[in-house]
């Protein structure tokens, strides 16, 4: 699990990063913008972490039913948190290809299919 926490903390930094070098050679740079994300994203890796720990101290605890399966807190932020990792995954992947000028087609994976 610690694993997919750091990975989501990681691809939401990096879409900080990958955004703010857009914004700057588009010369659309916000400096309000940016701190207005930094913001989201700091409150967001805090309550991630605080979620982790009260999930690891409570992991007896059903919390949720996800598709028909009822799941402890742990479980349900798992699920979340692998979401996220595809949520800015995907948009990483998308500024990344737009910052080198390539033109290759990227588009997410279909429900489903992993």
């Amino acid at each position: 699990m610690i694993k997919i926490v750091i990975g989501l903390v990681s691809v939401m930094l990096a879409n900080v990063l990958l955004g703010v070098t857009l914004a700057k050679l588009k010369k659309e740079f916000n400096k309000e913008k940016l701190l207005n994300g930094l913001v989201k994203y700091l409150s967001i890796i805090i309550g991630v972490l605080l979620m982790y720990l009260a999930g690891y101290l409570n992991s007896d605890i059903m919390i949720a039913n996800i598709n028909n399966v009822e799941v402890n807190l742990m479980t349900a932020i798992e699920a979340l948190f692998i979401s996220g990792i595809v949520y800015y995954g995907m948009q990483d992947l998308i500024k990344l290809k737009d910052l080198l000028g390539l033109s290759n087609d990227i588009t997410p994976i279909d429900e489903g299919r992993g």
